[in-house]
């Protein structure tokens, strides 16, 4: 499987990145001057132009590596959105993408640091740690960031992980009263094409959590709420013959590279 490169910072893109959704619309006019107007979903498409600069050799070497390897506009890569979060229902744990063990006990519509109600109650009604999980189709071997809203009735604690064939790794974190975002930043040495990231909750624990957040970069970033549609994109394209590249001197190469994308996993 290809996928578009991280910089060596571990971020996907550098600013300006600029997203663009593209919709389509069918008109049929009948004989009496009437027009018909449908929505074309299947040509609904979304448009990124990433400006980058600064790049080492390396890295620009990596995105001309991607780029042949897809004979150019011809084959389909995976893209990890740097503007999105990369997690489905991110606010809906009852969906089936969220893995939970039995025992965890789930309660929707609760007060949000937003001042909504679409935070969710969750409660370890077991004798041991539980857990609830996404596992999603994306390369073990990036930098990611999982970050979410905690509050808890009682000073307690509650663990972000992430798994994959390389193995668990998590980290321990402390939760109050008032609202608090955590955030666990990993990179690990890991091929595996496949990762998973939950939050932990020790016996008889319960926390409230809202906003689960993952992002393939080092640090969190502001929450963007998502449902059946998260950031990873498994059918994204070059919109480009040919890569353009500028070089200034040894190790600061810059370039635009354009990508479109029109049907998601």
């Amino acid at each position: 499987m290809l996928y578009f490169p991280q910089l060596a910072t571990g971020a996907g893109s550098q600013f300006p990145v600029t997203r663009r959704a593209v919709r389509r619309t069918v008109v049929n006019a009948a004989p009496d001057g009437r027009m018909v107007k449908l929505a074309d979903a299947g040509a609904a498409s979304v448009e990124w132009q990433l400006s980058l600069a600064g790049l080492t050799g390396e890295e620009w070497g990596a995105i001309e590596s991607v780029f042949e390897g897809a004979e150019g506009r011809l084959k389909s890569f995976t893209f990890l959105d740097p503007t999105d979060n990369l997690l489905v229902w991110s606010e809906d744990l009852s969906q089936v993408t969220w893995v939970k063990d039995a025992g965890l006990e789930l309660t929707a519509g609760v007060a949000d640091p937003a001042g909504t109600t679409r935070a969710t109650r969750i409660g370890n009604s077991g004798g041991s740690a539980l857990t609830i999980r996404q596992t999603l189709e994306i390369p073990g071997w990036y930098q990611y960031c999982f970050s979410v809203w905690t509050r808890s009735a009682t000073p307690g604690d509650a663990w972000l992980w992430r798994t994959s064939a390389a193995g668990l790794v998590k980290k321990q974190f402390k939760t109050w009263g008032a609202w608090n975002r955590l955030a666990y930043s990993t990179k690990v040495s890991d091929t595996s094409e496949t990762v998973s990231f939950g939050l932990e909750l020790g016996a008889a624990g319960v926390v409230e959590v809202f906003g689960l957040q993952l992002e393939a970069q080092r640090g969190a970033s502001k929450y963007k709420k998502t449902a059946s549609r998260g950031g990873v994109w498994r059918e994204a394209y070059f919109q480009d013959d040919a890569l353009r590249l500028t070089s200034a001197g040894p190790g600061e190469h810059s370039g635009v590279v354009r990508i479109r994308a029109g049907q998601q996993g």
